[in-house]
C-alpha cells in the first residue's frame, strides 16, 4: 500500500512521506493506549482544519461501540456512550464497513437521527454544545472484519472536508488495523498469561484448605470472597440442567452441585475458572470424607461380628458404649437387599454411603441409637427396643429411600437379647431366602412365618426325600392333580370354592380327588395322611415355585 502512496493524486510528497513515519510509528508497540495515541496524533497532523478527532473501537463482549481516544472534546461524557451497530453515524459506517464524508449540517443530522436519546445527551456534552458543519467518518477494517471506527468532525464550516482527507485517513485507519489487532492479540496473551497465573494461586489457596482439613463450609467462603457471590452447596446424586446449578463431578459421576446466585455463564471467564477450582477442592474433600466412611463402615462390620459371637462381659460393655447403648433388653435385626440388582452401584463413590446416611437420618426420626452395617451388598439394620409400631414406620420409610426403581427385600428377624443377636440375625437371612425362593412377598417376617420357617432348618435332600415318598407318585402321573391338590388345600378343603377357582364343575372336582387318593393309596379325611400330604405339598411349592 505504501509503495503505491505517491502514484496518487491528492498526495503530495511531504505527506507522502509523513504517511511513512505513520506507519513505523504505529509498529512501535503493542500497547493499546500508545497506538491509539499515536493514530489520532497522525490524523491531526495530515488534517489540520479539524476540530476534533474520535476513535471507536466495537467491544466484542458487550455488542457496542465504545470510545476509545479522541482529541478536542470532552472525554468523560463521551465516555459513556455505547453505540449499538447501526445506530447514528458512527453504528451505520461500521456496520456499511465504507468510508462516508459529510459536507452538511442536514445530511449529518440524518444520519445522527436514529441516536438514542440517552447517547445523544452524552454526545452533546462531549462536543462542548456544538453542532457539526462538516465530519467524515472512516472504518477501521483488519480482514473482513470492522475493529472500529475513526471520526472527524468540524464546528465553524459547511464542506470542509475533501474526498482527499478522507482517502488520507482511510489510509493511516487501514494501517492502524494492523497495529490495533496485534495490540488485540498481544493483549489477550497477557491476559491469559496473567489469567493461568492467577488461576495457579487460587488452585493453591483451594489445595491448601484440603491439605489443612478446613472442610467444604471454608471451600464455599473463599469462593464466596473471591467471585463476591453467595454460594450454596447441596449434597445430591441427581443433578438437573439449571443455568445457576454447578455439578460437583469426579468422573462420571456426580457428587453434589453448587447452587450460584446467578447463571454460571453471567460469570466472567476467571471467575467461571474459580467455580471450577472450588469444585474440584470439593470433590476432593469429599472423597477423603468418603474414605473415611468407608473405615468407617468396615469398622462396623468387624462390630456387628463379634456381636454374633460369644463376648466376655468386658468386650461386650465395651461394644453397648461405642453404640450408646444402656440396659437394651431386646435386639431386632432387619436385612434389605435387591432383588435383582445391587442397592448400590460399586463404581460410584457415594451411592452406598448416600443409601447408608438416609438410612440413618430417617431411623433417627423414628427410634434412637439403631445401628446399620453394610455387608457385601446387603444393609443390616439392628434395632434395640423397637416397638411394633417403630418397625412398620421403618418398614415403609425403607421403600420410600430406595424408590420404586429398586427391587428389594425385607428380611426381619425376631427380637431377641443382645448375647442372642446371631439368632435374629439367623432368621432375617433365612427370611430374604424364604421372599426369594417363594417371592410371594417382598417383606418377610420370620415371627409370622408357620411351619416354613421349619423348611430352612431341613437339608434338601431330606425334603425331597419327604415330597417323593408322599407325592411323588401323583407328580409322575399328572401334574393337573397337583394343581387340584395345591387349590383344594389352600381353600382348607372347600370342595365349592375349590371348583370356583379351577373354574370346574363340582363332579369333576370329586373325581380328581377320588383319582388322587387311589393313586396315592390315601384317604384324604384321615387328618394323620391330610396332614403328611399338606406339608409334601407346601414343600414341593416352596422348593420347586420360579
Amino acid at each position: 500500500m505504501i509503495n503505491n502512496l505517491y502514484n496518487n493524486s491528492y498526495l503530495t510528497l511531504p505527506k507522502a512521506k509523513k504517511l511513512l513515519e505513520i506507519n513505523k510509528m504505529l509498529t512501535q508497540s503493542l500497547k493499546l493506549e500508545e497506538v491509539l495515541k499515536n493514530l489520532i496524533t497522525a490524523a491531526s497532523e495530515l488534517v489540520q482544519v479539524t476540530d476534533t478527532f474520535m476513535i471507536y473501537l466495537y467491544d466484542e463482549l458487550t455488542g457496542k461501540l465504545k470510545l476509545a481516544e479522541a482529541i478536542g472534546v470532552e472525554i468523560q461524557p463521551l465516555k459513556k456512550i455505547v453505540f449499538s451497530p447501526g445506530e447514528s453515524i458512527t453504528g451505520k459506517v461500521f456496520l456499511e464497513k465504507k468510508a462516508k464524508l459529510f459536507k452538511s449540517e442536514q445530511e449529518i443530522d440524518f444520519y445522527m437521527s436514529n441516536m438514542s436519546e440517552e447517547n445523544y445527551q452524552f454526545y452533546y456534552e462531549g462536543v462542548r454544545r456544538q453542532k457539526i458543519k462538516s465530519a467524515f467518518c472512516v472504518p477501521i477494517l483488519y480482514k473482513d472484519s470492522c475493529l472500529g471506527v475513526l471520526i472527524v468532525d468540524n464546528f465553524s464550516q459547511d464542506g470542509i472536508f475533501s474526498k482527499a482527507d478522507l482517502e488520507v485517513i482511510q489510509i493511516i485507519a487501514d494501517q492502524s488495523a494492523i497495529a490495533l489487532e496485534h495490540s488485540r492479540v498481544y493483549h489477550n496473551l497477557l491476559q491469559k498469561n496473567e489469567m493461568l497465573s492467577n488461576t495457579i494461586s487460587i488452585h493453591k489457596k483451594f489445595y491448601q484448605l484440603n491439605i489443612d482439613g478446613e472442610g467444604i463450609g471454608q471451600i464455599l467462603l473463599l469462593l464466596e470472597n473471591l467471585i463476591r457471590s453467595k454460594v450454596f452447596h447441596h449434597e445430591t446424586n441427581i443433578y438437573k440442567q439449571d443455568s445457576n446449578y454447578y455439578p460437583i463431578v469426579r468422573g462420571q459421576e456426580i457428587l453434589g452441585i453448587l447452587e450460584l446466585e446467578r447463571p454460571f455463564e453471567t460469570f466472567p471467564e476467571f471467575e467461571q475458572l474459580i467455580i471450577e477450582h472450588a469444585c474440584s477442592a470439593i470433590a476432593l474433600e469429599l472423597t477423603k470424607n468418603s474414605a473415611l466412611l468407608e473405615q468407617e463402615f468396615h469398622f462396623r462390620h468387624e462390630i456387628f461380628n463379634q456381636l454374633l459371637h460369644d463376648l466376655t462381659n468386658s468386650d461386650l460393655k465395651r461394644i453397648l458404649n461405642y453404640l450408646q447403648w444402656n440396659d437394651v433388653s431386646d435386639i431386632q435385626c432387619i436385612i434389605i437387599e435387591g432383588t435383582e440388582n445391587p442397592l448400590w452401584d460399586k463404581n460410584k463413590l457415594t451411592d452406598k454411603q448416600w443409601l447408608v446416611l438416609s438410612f440413618e437420618t430417617m431411623l433417627k426420626s423414628i427410634c434412637s441409637n439403631s445401628f446399620v452395617v453394610t455387608n457385601a451388598f446387603q444393609l443390616i439394620v439392628v434395632l434395640p427396643d423397637v416397638k411394633e409400631y417403630q418397625l412398620g414406620q421403618i418398614i415403609n420409610e425403607i421403600e420410600t429411600i430406595t424408590g420404586n426403581d429398586k427391587q428389594i427385600l425385607i428380611g426381619i428377624g425376631r427380637k431377641t437379647s443382645i448375647k442372642q443377636i446371631s439368632i435374629s440375625y439367623s432368621e432375617a437371612i433365612q427370611s430374604i431366602n424364604y421372599a426369594k425362593t417363594t417371592k410371594q412377598s417382598n417383606i418377610i417376617e420370620y415371627a409370622k412365618l408357620g411351619m416354613e420357617r421349619l423348611f430352612h432348618e431341613i437339608h434338601p435332600q431330606r425334603i425331597e426325600i419327604f415330597i417323593q415318598d408322599k407325592i411323588g407318585k401323583l407328580l409322575k402321573t399328572d401334574l393337573l392333580l397337583i394343581e387340584t391338590l395345591i387349590c383344594f388345600i389352600n381353600k382348607n378343603k372347600n370342595h365349592k370354592e375349590t371348583a370356583k377357582e379351577l373354574h370346574i364343575h363340582g363332579n369333576t372336582l370329586y373325581y380328581r380327588l377320588r383319582k388322587i387318593e387311589d393313586i396315592l393309596q390315601i384317604d384324604l379325611n384321615n387328618e394323620k395322611e391330610w396332614v403328611d400330604i399338606v406339608i409334601a405339598t407346601q414343600l414341593y411349592v416352596a422348593s420347586h415355585k420360579k
